[in-house]
């Protein structure tokens, strides 16, 4: 028996050294159903400057709120929740960047396109259908009538984007996102 375990042992490591040995010519394919991170992609330590600064903003103001980044194909690759932000305000983020990448444009100014602008009064929902998306049947559930939501961009196309939720009003978001832009805007040319 300790002969076949030596034998297996010696075999494991020639295979294991054969295999250190034998040149790469590329990486592995990623696992199925999964696909690279789009060009442009942000680095994550680009987006956490950007969601504590967001956060920091709000917090100056006593706003306690959720910041998240997606990117262009709807991946979220980021969400920062401050300790006392409501833990709806995930959700309304995600929504907001899913507003974003879905339309070109800021969750506000889509608002503002299909006649909801800021401080307009969303009328309540039909029953069973979730609260703040445009009128009509064929709507896109996961879009989101509340400013809060801005494009990023590098050398003008959008790359992905960002979103805080939580802040009394959708302009004091936009306006916390808008201060966490200007910190990493240095990294966005």
């Amino acid at each position: 028996m300790k002969r076949i375990l030596a034998l297996a042992s010696v075999a494991t490591l020639v295979s294991l050294e054969a295999f250190a040995q034998s040149p790469l010519t590329s990486p592995p394919p990623p696992p199925a159903g999964m696909t690279p991170p789009p060009s442009g992609e942000l680095p994550l330590a680009v987006l956490t400057t950007w969601a504590q600064s967001a956060i920091a903003a709000c917090k100056a103001n006593g706003y306690d709120v959720t910041a998240t980044y997606m990117n262009t194909e709807y991946v979220v690759k980021l969400v920062l929740r401050s300790d006392a932000a409501r833990l709806g305000t995930v959700e309304l983020a995600r929504r907001k960047a899913y507003t974003v990448i879905k339309t070109g444009k800021s969750s506000g100014d889509f608002a503002a396109s299909v006649g909801f602008p800021n401080g307009t009064p969303i009328p309540p929902p039909a029953p069973g259908k979730p609260m703040a998306v445009p009128p009509g049947d064929n709507v896109d559930q996961n879009l989101i009538l509340f400013a809060g939501g801005l494009p990023v961009k590098v050398g003008g196309n959008i790359v992905g984007a960002v979103s805080v939720s939580g802040a009394p009003g959708g302009d004091k978001d936009a306006a916390c996102a808008e201060s966490g832009l200007a910190k990493i805007a240095a990294q966005l040319k």
